[in-house]
């Protein structure tokens, strides 16, 4: 009897994790993202095309607008990010349907698709809750530092997130920056930092580091929080990213 009483309670709590989990999915917001890769010797034809495509897409009607970005500093110069911000697991389908009506698809096999060498396309899920993004700014670059989660470290890696991110606000550090969880693939979280010029991106009088040693009032603490930060992470990649403005979906139909 206790044995079944055991096995029901774990039945419960793993239907509660579960559900919890759901329900944090559908409340936050998804990323739509598509990585497009290509040879360097194709980049003018391509984005000549792809800027064709963007306005073929905003001629039919396209509910989403598509922003495109590519590396300035990093080891993907031939990739491309397109990135439509925001919606759900509910407006999927929705989308799929006017996609297909629109003959999108098609439309990019035949005046796109030739120039791409490789590409994958997943979600993203903005985590809100350990953000602190000014939405006042218009930023051109982004510094975005990509986390491999490492194995069996998820629930660890929330917590740490959250830790680092609680001290951040607390203290008020000065960059507008976002969390981003990647569905599709390796486990894998996304930090990106905005910025409006290059010089935006000096460092500051004072570390990162420096300012959390002040905030905790000990070097103890703050290294044990960036070390047991830094433990949930198998590996991790920097790049910097520009707004490319004239591929993204442009702002009207064309006459």
């Amino acid at each position: 009897m206790k044995i079944k009483t055991l096995i029901s309670a774990l039945s419960l709590l793993s239907l509660l994790f579960i559900t919890a989990v759901k329900a944090e999915e559908e409340v936050a917001p998804l990323t739509d993202i598509f990585v497009v890769t290509i040879k360097d010797s194709d980049r003018e034809a391509f984005e000549a095309a792809l800027r064709a495509h963007m306005q073929f897409r905003v001629n039919q009607g396209e509910p989403n607008k598509w922003h495109v970005y590519t590396q300035v500093v990093g080891e993907e110069l031939e990739t491309y990010i397109l990135r439509s911000c925001c919606t759900n697991w509910d407006k999927i389908a929705e989308h799929a349907d006017w996609s297909k009506n629109a003959k999108t698809t098609p439309h990019w096999r035949k005046h796109v698709g030739k120039y791409v060498v490789d590409s994958a396309h997943y979600y993203s899920r903005y985590d809100t809750e350990n953000s602190s993004w000014d939405d006042d700014k218009q930023f051109k670059y982004f510094g975005v530092e990509s986390l491999k989660i490492a194995p069996g470290k998820g629930i660890q890696a929330r917590e740490a997130i959250k830790q680092v991110s609680d001290v951040a606000k607390q203290m008020q550090w000065q960059d507008s920056w976002s969390w981003h969880t990647r569905i599709g693939g390796e486990a894998q979280v996304q930090l990106v930092f905005g910025y409006q010029a290059y010089e935006d991106m000096m460092p500051p009088e004072k570390s990162f580091y420096q300012r959390l040693v002040e905030q905790l009032g000990s070097d103890d603490e703050a290294r044990a929080m960036i070390e047991s930060y830094g433990s949930v992470f198998s590996s991790s990649n920097y790049a910097i990213y520009v707004l490319r403005k004239s591929l993204s979906s442009p702002a009207s139909r064309s006459k």
